[in-house]
């Protein structure tokens, strides 16, 4: 699309409103490197962690014997 920006409605923009930056992206959040046998948390329960699932995305946990995949995000 070229052309100059404009509002929703089709309106040109402001003076004020021209020109302008958006922010810096938000930084990469840190998430801890689990191994096999650490203790964590998810849903207000403790498990052990047993692997990583290879996405980078999610993990195996166990809690009382059962095996859950969950994501890397929801653990503590």
């Amino acid at each position: 699309m070229t052309g100059r920006a404009r509002l929703p409605a089709g309106a040109p923009l402001k003076a004020s409103q021209r020109g302008r930056r958006r922010g810096a992206a938000p930084s990469k959040v840190y998430s801890p490197v689990w191994r096999p046998g650490d203790k964590v948390r998810w849903r207000e329960r403790i498990g052990d962690f047993q692997r990583g699932v290879g996405n980078g995305e999610h993990a195996e946990i166990m809690i009382s014997g059962r095996t859950y995949r969950v994501r890397l995000e929801e653990l503590a």
